[in-house]
């Protein structure tokens, strides 16, 4: 072989065997550093699954348990404690956390206690339930046809029907009011006259519903004022129950057989019985 290739061969090797450009080496340590961190990430993960999956299995084994009715917090009602709602939630003491539905608990609840809202929270640490309630205040004392007859009963604020199984959980009725014959489709307009009983110029007695929704008052100073089934003239009427508290002869105020008719508020009418009107048409 001519000792020129020789010489050009030698040089090859020599570059070949010698530092790889910076280029080069540099993609090699990025690739060794990328595998190395790949693999602690993945040990990383690794070791948080199975530090979770121990905590987890430690919590709903042991730990996620109410185990007396001291893990179980009521706020919002001035007159419900836990003893309350333990016993109309009928829960049983030691009760696992994941067992317990909080929407079936407030179905409940709010079948079994005079409230108006309820709201429940799981707690996980540390563990315990919180209940969340809103009182419902007896406003008025209330009667209403069911399927057993006539049924006892009160109303609240807005005019919603409790059960005496319910207020009685409760304290006594805030009026001495008494509806009578409470149906669903006038809940609103009971509850407006609740609202206004005392600014009727006369206290209000008795708010009294026909079976067909049509509306009576009595009232201390008028007796018995017939409001109708109109509820857009509700307010109207009101006033005219007011403006004829302070106008109408005592005389005519508040008779037993003696009637006002407020359908139409912008014509009263007072309905005597039928001999007393013979004998003012006479005279």
């Amino acid at each position: 072989m001519p000792r020129s290739q020789t010489q050009s061969i030698q040089r090859r090797a020599s570059k070949s065997s010698g530092p790889l450009p910076p280029s080069v080496e540099r993609r090699r340590r990025l690739r060794r550093e990328r595998r190395r961190d790949q693999l602690i990430q993945a040990w990383r993960i690794l070791v948080f699954t199975g530090s979770s999956t121990a905590l987890a299995w430690i919590l709903l084994s042991a730990g996620w348990t109410l185990r007396s009715i001291d893990q179980l917090q009521v706020v919002g009602s001035d007159r419900l404690g836990p003893d309350n709602v333990a016993k109309a939630g009928r829960l049983r003491f030691p009760l696992p956390l994941l067992s317990l539905k909080p929407s079936t608990l407030e179905r409940r609840l709010m079948a079994e206690l005079p409230v108006q809202s309820v709201t429940v929270q799981r707690r996980l640490l540390p563990p315990g339930l919180e209940v969340e309630l809103q009182d419902r205040r007896p406003i008025a004392a209330a009667t209403r046809s069911g399927a057993g007859g006539m049924e006892q009963g009160m109303v609240d604020r807005e005019g919603h029907w409790m059960p005496l199984t319910v207020a009685r959980q409760g304290e006594a009725p805030a009026s001495a009011v008494r509806v009578q014959g409470w149906i669903p489709s006038r809940r609103s307009t009971i509850a407006k006259l609740l609202e206004q009983r005392d600014q009727l110029g006369s206290p209000l007695e008795v708010i009294h519903v026909a079976p067909d929704g049509d509306l009576s008052l009595r009232t201390a100073s008028l007796g018995l004022v017939k409001l109708g089934s109109n509820g857009a003239l509700l307010d109207q009427q009101l006033n005219t129950v007011v403006q004829l508290t302070r106008s109408l002869p005592a005389q005519l105020r508040g008779q037993s057989d003696t009637s006002i008719d407020l359908s139409d508020p912008s014509k009263p009418e007072l309905q005597l019985p039928a001999k007393a009107a013979k004998k003012a048409s006479e005279s």
